[in-house]
């Protein structure tokens, strides 16, 4: 009987894990390096570099790196920089998020997850026209992981953030600081990416 049991258990686990991977299996989106910036000889990944679903994106000591997610999604990656790719299904693009610095940008109906240590933060577009209005969405990202801090920082378009361990969901307006502890605690901040420490990023960024 016991026997039984077992083996009821381990087929139902099987199955679980070839539904789970369906669902990821739709359409993927091909995530690829467009340009790169390095004071060393070697960087880390050359114009036109594929990533698949489940890698870490990695950037060294002065090192910038902008990758393409399809065709509606642009991150761009500071020095020092940890990026996990955990979903490119078409209806669900998900990276994983840490430490460094990214910035998020996604247009005319991109939709995007970024997972911090204790919050899921969505930016969404419409993928509706308008004279009067761009359909865009950017983000920064800044992670202290050492610190256990995350900074969530809309540029342009809000930020739909979960943060679970609340059981809280809200639209982030303005730049905040999650303490990525339990539970975790929410501050605002102040943000200017022109006069920020990093400033040199987001001046490389914006010449996409």
């Amino acid at each position: 009987m016991g026997k039984n049991i077992l083996a009821i258990e381990f087929i139902l686990c099987v199955f679980g894990l070839l539904v789970w991977n369906r669902v990821d299996l739709g359409p993927q989106e091909t995530v690829r390096v467009y340009r790169n910036q390095s004071l060393v000889s070697n960087p880390s990944y050359s114009t036109g570099h594929i990533f698949r679903r489940g890698e870490t994106i990695s950037t060294g000591k002065n090192e910038f790196v902008e990758v393409l997610v399809g065709e509606l999604i642009v991150i761009d990656l500071d020095e020092n920089t940890n990026l996990e790719l955990k979903s490119l299904s078409r209806n669900n693009v998900r990276v994983g998020f840490g430490h460094g610095r990214i910035l998020v940008t996604a247009t005319d109906g991109g939709v995007i997850t970024v997972d911090t240590p204790t919050a899921q933060n969505t930016l969404k577009t419409s993928g509706k026209l308008s004279a009067s209005r761009e359909d865009l969405a950017k983000a920064s990202f800044i992670g202290y992981d050492f610190n256990r801090l995350t900074s969530i920082i809309p540029i342009v378009n809000t930020i739909h953030t979960s943060i679970p361990l609340l059981n809280q969901t809200f639209e982030v307006t303005n730049p905040i600081t999650i303490h990525d502890v339990n539970p975790p605690t929410v501050e605002n901040i102040s943000f200017d990416e022109k006069t920020d420490g990093r400033r040199e990023f987001y001046e490389w960024a914006a010449q996409n």
